[in-house]
């Protein structure tokens, strides 16, 4: 499908293509480019994952980009519109404005005012952070949706960057807002401490030829290595394979860590990959029209 300049695609018409793109063949290479892509990222970029370890706060970034691109980051807008989307709360939202300072991802903008009202603008690392985030997804998505590589190719430009993040900061505020229930127990790891890099391990862990798993899988999941590796608590990721196991999407086979993937799993993964294709498409086409209506064709 293509996302022709001047086009995009409503929430009716996603659930509409929902089903094609679920039964795309090239479904299975997208999926693992995504997975393989964040995990990847995460062991690049350590310093933004140490502080942003959860979908919540990941959000928030965006969230923080867009407000730059929109009207001005400010610390009230920033607690209004992270209480909007309900994935977190305005008093988090204070902490990662800070963290993002300490860890040199915003700047205070001089003689911007004080206090909620003062201005705070990205810095060019915490940009090319999310643009290279960006640039994932993206790339994953052109396996399955058409009409993206041209946006791709032109996302270093600082224009197309910030006119897609204006557009996606919508997108991410209405999804964050409107959360699907056929995906709430990925909707609630989401938002735990290295609840998706997890889930997404134990899936790279069991990724065989031509798919990111089959229809079911057995894996070795060891408790101790994953606790290590995304610096939690051992318990943690107990909590976690325990909610996945509730969820229908885990089966413990043994006490030496042989776990089956189970097929809800998979219908599961499918969902939440292709809505974010779709949605990604629907960005594009959005990001497209106004850079082309702003160029005056």
């Amino acid at each position: 499908m293509d996302f022709e300049y001047g086009t995009s695609v409503d929430e009716g018409e996603i659930e509409t293509l929902l089903p094609s793109i679920r039964a795309n063949p090239a479904m299975d290479a997208a999926m693992r480019a995504s997975v393989g892509g964040a995990l990847a990222y995460f062991h690049e970029n350590p310093v933004l994952h140490r502080n942003v370890r959860d979908v919540g706060r990941l959000i928030l970034c965006f969230v923080a980009l867009y407000l730059d691109a929109t009207g001005g980051l400010t610390h009230r807008r920033l607690r209004a519109l992270s209480g909007q989307t309900g994935v977190i709360s305005a008093g988090t939202a204070t902490a990662v404005l800070f963290r993002m300072r300490a860890i040199g991802y915003v700047d205070r903008e001089e003689g911007s005012g004080t206090g909620v009202q003062r201005r705070y603008v990205p810095t060019p690392e915490m940009v090319e952070t999310f643009r290279r985030r960006l640039r994932i997804e993206l790339g994953s998505a052109t396996l399955v949706v058409d009409g993206l590589n041209g946006v791709l190719a032109r996302l270093d430009e600082p224009e197309v960057f910030r006119t897609l993040v204006a557009v996606l900061g919508q997108e991410v505020i209405h999804a964050a807002s409107n959360p699907r229930a056929d995906l709430d127990p990925i909707n609630k790891l989401s938002v735990r401490t290295a609840g998706i890099l997890i889930l997404w391990d134990i899936i790279q862990s069991a990724a065989q030829p031509g798919a990111l798993f089959a229809s079911e899988a057995e894996v070795e999941i060891s408790v101790a290595a994953l606790a290590k590796r995304y610096q939690v608590s051992r318990s943690h990721v107990l909590s976690i394979l325990r909610d996945l196991s509730e969820a229908g999407y885990l089966e413990r086979l043994s006490r030496d860590g042989l776990w089956l993937l189970k097929p809800q799993l998979r219908e599961a993964l499918l969902t939440f990959f292709a809505i974010i294709y779709l949605g990604v498409g629907r960005v594009v086409g959005r990001a497209k029209a106004r850079l082309s209506e702003a160029a005056g064709d």
